[in-house]
């Protein structure tokens, strides 16, 4: 019972050995083109691991590539493979490494980052993506070769005895030290601002968002997003940055995301919870948007200065607005007198002194709208208009009190002779 105790106990340290060696392989460079396609996987463990038989595919299909035999990866080296793996060049697309049916390793892209523009871990073998020139085979942070290859001395094969259990002597399973970078929760932080950002850049380059940590402390920007305007259609850029203590970070946008008409440039955290933006209504290509002071949000045209201290405005900015011009306030038209308090004082005034009256009146109150024109408009017209109605109407009445005068003499005359 005792050596089955032990022979199981050596079974489980060899498959935890196994399983902290797979868990140190990662796809660490790809390029997409020019063709043949190519793939670095690199050891980032402290344990050889035999690859032989590993797959490498896109995200699907019947076809897939199988790594040749004899292919040991050792620690802190790399392997390059070359050949068609069927990655999408104009569309989205996912690079895989599989141990039969496991994934040990992806990477999901929108589209081709352009001919000899790999997609590279910076630093190695970590979580934070990006794109540079293809520098297969070395290591992406020192340029220096990444692979390892040992002289390789045949062991003869050795016969097995047939015992039926031999006498081993094991020691207890040492505890498995692992060199792995640890898993690291996504952490929303404070004071990370967007500092720089090329919108619109010179023709055959890419868009990119710099960051600036004004933290007294290191961050790391695990699974965060860069967006443009909100709910504009596009989806939000994943990406993930480490930015150390009052420092620069820059994120290389693979493909267009942002109008050169105007737009907005938002930075989210993991949970896509807003941490900081600006707006632009137009651009000019080759300037950068550059934020002024990390105490205010103004922002500015400038000359590029990535992982650099901002550079100056090119415009100046507006700081006072434009007195408006006064509009004269129109002349006040005056009150017209009251003719009828005047004219009347409940006492009978011949037809005569009434037009007389009317007429001189009517004068002065053709005086006062003439006075009183506002802004062009002038109001003669209706005083013609109320002359014309108003002169036969009291040439009506006078000829009528005439009549009546006429008519009571006559009266007089007729009882006159009438009594003679």
């Amino acid at each position: 019972m005792r050596y089955v105790i032990v022979f199981f106990l050596g079974i489980v340290f060899f498959l935890t050995r196994q399983a902290v060696a797979q868990g140190a392989i990662r796809i660490n460079e790809f390029l997409i083109e020019p063709t043949p396609q190519q793939v670095e996987i690199i050891n980032i463990g402290t344990e050889s691991a035999d690859i032989s038989g590993w797959y490498i595919d896109d995200s699907g299909g019947a076809t897939y590539y199988t790594i040749p035999p004899l292919n040991i990866l050792y620690p802190n080296s790399c392997l390059v493979f070359s050949g068609d793996f069927n990655l999408n060049k104009s569309s989205a697309d996912t690079v895989r490494l599989l141990r039969s049916t496991d994934v040990i390793d992806s990477f999901s892209y929108k589209s081709s980052s352009g001919s000899g523009i790999a997609y590279l871990r910076l630093p190695d073998g970590t979580n934070n993506w990006t794109t540079g020139s293809a520098n297969l085979g070395l290591f992406n942070e020192s340029g220096a070769s990444c692979i390892i290859t040992p002289t390789l001395t045949p062991t003869p094969t050795s016969v097995p005895t047939q015992t039926p259990i031999p006498s081993l002597t094991f020691t207890p399973v040492p505890t498995v030290s692992s060199t792995l970078t640890p898993t690291i929760t996504p952490t929303s932080y404070q004071n990370i601002y967007i500092s720089e950002a090329m919108v619109n850049p010179p023709s055959g380059e890419n868009e990119w968002i710099e960051l600036f940590n004004n933290n007294d402390y290191s961050v790391s920007l695990i699974n965060w997003y860069i967006d443009d305007i909100e709910n504009g259609g596009s989806s939000p850029k994943l990406f993930s940055l480490d930015i150390p203590t009052k420092s620069y970070g820059v994120i290389d946008l693979s493909s267009p995301m942002f109008n050169n008409t105007g737009d907005s440039v938002r930075l989210l955290d993991f949970n896509k919870n807003h941490i900081d933006d600006f707006e632009y209504a137009s651009t000019t290509q080759g300037k950068t948007f550059g934020r002024i002071s990390y105490d205010s949000d103004e922002f500015c045209l400038q000359d590029p200065s990535k992982n650099q201290p901002n550079n100056s405005c090119i415009n100046p900015i507006l700081t006072h607005q434009p007195t408006p011009t006064k509009v004269p306030t129109p002349s006040k038209i005056p009150t017209p007198p009251n003719l009828s308090a005047t004219a009347v004082t409940n006492r009978l005034i011949p037809s005569a002194s009434i037009y007389r009256y009317i007429n001189t009146n009517m004068n002065s109150w053709n005086n006062v709208i003439r006075e009183g024109d506002v802004l062009g408009a002038s109001r003669r017209n209706t005083i013609k208009t109320y002359n014309r109605l108003i002169h036969p109407l009291l040439f009506l009445s006078f000829s009528y009190s005439l009549l009546t005068i006429f008519s009571l003499f006559l009266r007089m005359k007729i009882r006159y002779e009438k009594n003679r």
